[in-house]
């Protein structure tokens, strides 16, 4: 029951309980002593009309007004359109984001924000943005009224950037985005020390995708330029998770080079690494034996085995390994020599066989195409990016070894793959977890012949595929967190301070609106503490004028998504509107409607009961029957 209904309710008990009273008062008195018949039918009137007043002051009733339309500038609008756009029963209005000049030279109100505009203004039933588009603070207020929205052209320049602000060290950090009309299709990405990690070209919508190895722990800024321009370009911030991230199970039949360089990269990369080499005759290197049972083997992410220490395992330790992996573990079966039964048995074991032999199968492979190819028509998503190794002037990647045989299997996706495009190792998923087989040797190779980057991205890439996943969320700021205006963080233990690099803590409020989420205000650029301690996570707060174009791309999207969700609004006939183009205003016949001023009703009821209360108790008895003698 509304409130309305519940006063209505207790005003007419009320009138009717006072009703009662009267009259029964008026039949138990002697008839000499009673009122005159008028005065008493007066003062039930008035015990009416008074209750009904009372109900008119508290819950007024709307008054119909005329519809408008209000013209909304914002950042980039022209005086000469806002003129155009203002004409008849428009309200012209500017935000603080428009332009001063502009405001004054069309003659708009300026107002703090849409939802002020929208209260001084309640006639308002349409909108038309001219400009860039509304900022966040105005799109709640926009969120149940037409809109009209042309979008200008974005900027040149950067428009679209996903980068993972927290990225497991020894692990790919994996850039992408799109850039607007470049003349320049090519991209770079660079780590802290100015060296190019990686290029590409931009495919036919200006997208791109760039990636390089993450090494050490700890926050590090990448950039991002056009190819050929020696500006800064674009901050990437990175935090380096410590590599306990990723824990890996190294078995080999036997010492070699690549279980050394293999072994190198994941100390490098900070990784949590166990390795184990049998020697024959029961002698062994490395860190020990492991128990192949279930809780054992839950402590690893990803087993890596040769064909020679799968064959020494035994029927229990392959089943165990096997029952892990549906449990989430990733296992690589490397092929490191020509196959036999065993190692087709293996396979088999696997979900996977080895072909016949094909002559087209050259044993020497080279991962990348030399420099000198062009890629620029191959999809960003797709094309495999040249890195540093590739420039120019620099030397291709060295031959690596496999075996003649191609890998089948029918539930299978590629892992890795030539510059011919043949594949060199495929995988399959397995319960939680997914099984792949890996036909190359020799990649240490590529570390003696000067390709340490790519060696370490190889790996990388075939451990972030394989590796168990992680389910943890780690703490983000949803979308672009900038100086001085307000960010969202999400996915973090609430109560955590945020804490800048010169001490000052903030206090994230929570935001009702988005579950796990709190509003921040960071007074400060450059990287933030997320709680205290040495391994608390740390997230990067850009500059107030950071990445125009994509505020440009992020402001003019949000205003579409709101003009395209009035539309369909009005095309279902939401609030009995009837369906219109986006660039109509509201209907001419509509009525709008707000609340009638409450003081006419009170000054009424006020009359009501002061008469009322004259004619029961005040003044002469007018009406009383007077006495006999």
């Amino acid at each position: 029951m509304s409130m309305a209904v519940t006063v209505a309710t207790l005003l007419a008990l009320a009138v009717l309980a006072g009703s009662l009273r009267q009259i029964l008062r008026w039949r138990r008195m002697p008839a000499q002593a009673r009122p005159a018949s008028w005065r008493m039918a007066c003062m039930l009137v008035l015990q009416f009309a008074g209750a009904a007043l009372l109900y008119m002051t508290l819950f007024p009733p709307a008054a119909s007004i005329d519809p408008a339309r209000m013209v909304v500038m914002t950042a980039g609008t022209d005086a000469a359109g806002a003129r155009a756009a203002g004409g008849g029963n428009a309200i012209l209005v500017a935000l603080p984001e428009a332009d001063a000049t502009a405001v004054r030279d069309a003659e708009a109100r300026r107002m703090p924000d849409l939802a002020t505009a929208l209260r001084m203004h309640p006639q308002a039933r349409s909108l038309q943005v001219l400009g860039a588009g509304l900022e966040a603070r105005d799109l709640g207020a926009a969120q149940d009224l037409s809109i009209e929205f042309r979008p200008p052209p974005l900027p040149n320049g950067l428009v679209e950037l996903q980068a993972p602000p927290r990225v497991v060290s020894g692990g790919m950090l994996r850039v992408s985005g799109r850039m607007n009309d470049v003349a320049d299709g090519r991209v770079e990405l660079l780590d802290p020390a100015g060296n190019v990690q990686d290029r590409a070209s931009l495919d036919n919508e200006g997208r791109f995708l760039l990636q390089a190895p993450v090494r050490a722990s700890g926050p590090a800024i990448y950039r991002l330029r056009v190819a050929g321009d020696a500006g800064s370009g674009v901050e990437v911030p990175v935090d380096a998770g410590p590599g306990a991230g990723t824990r890996l199970l190294l078995l080999a039949g036997a010492p070699n080079p690549e279980i050394k360089y293999l072994r190198r990269w994941a100390s490098d990369a900070g990784l949590s690494l166990h390795s184990h080499m049998a020697l024959g005759g029961g002698v062994s290197l490395g860190d020990g034996a492991v128990a192949f049972d279930p809780k054992t083997l839950s402590d690893f992410d990803l087993a890596i085995v040769d064909e020679r220490a799968w064959a020494d395992l035994g029927a229990n330790a392959r089943s165990a390994l096997l029952a892990a992996v549906d449990d989430g573990l990733g296992l690589m079966l490397r092929i490191s020599g020509k196959p036999d039964a065993a190692t087709r048995e293996a396979m088999r074991q696997l979900g996977f066989r080895l072909g016949d032999a094909d002559p087209a199968l050259d044993r020497n492979v080279i991962l990348d195409a030399v420099a000198t190819v062009d890629r620029s028509a191959a999809p960003a998503e797709a094309a495999v990016s040249a890195s540093a190794e590739a420039d120019a002037d620099a030397s291709p990647t060295p031959p690596l070894a496999r075996q003649p045989h191609p890998i089948l299997a029918p539930d299978s996706l590629p892992l890795l793959t030539d510059a011919s495009g043949a594949v060199l190792a495929r995988w399959r998923p397995s319960g939680l977890g997914r099984i792949a087989v890996w036909n190359i040797d020799q990649s240490f190779r590529l570390v003696l012949g000067g390709h340490g980057q790519r060696h370490a991205r190889l790996w990388a890439d075939a451990t972030g595929t394989l590796a168990r996943p992680r389910a943890a969320a780690q703490p983000r700021f949803d979308g672009i967190a900038r100086h001085g205006q307000r960010a969202v963080l999400c996915d973090f233990v609430p109560g955590t301070p945020l804490v800048a690099a010169d001490g000052t803590r903030l206090h994230p409020l929570a935001d009702p609106a988005a579950t796990g989420c709190a509003a921040v205000w960071p007074a400060r650029n450059g990287w933030h503490r997320l709680g205290d301690g040495e391994g608390a996570p740390m997230l990067y707060v850009r500059p107030a004028d950071a990445l125009p174009g994509l505020v440009a791309r992020e402001r003019r999207d949000a205003t579409l998504r709101l003009s395209a969700g009035s539309t369909e609004r009005r095309s279902e006939g939401a609030d009995g509107i009837a369906p219109l183009p986006v660039a109509d205003a509201a209907p001419i016949n509509d009525v709008a409607a707000r609340t009638a001023p409450r003081w006419p009703w009170f000054i009424a009821w006020l009359l009501a009961s002061g008469l009322l209360w004259w004619l029961e108790r005040g003044g002469r008895r007018i009406g009383d029957t007077p006495a006999r003698v």
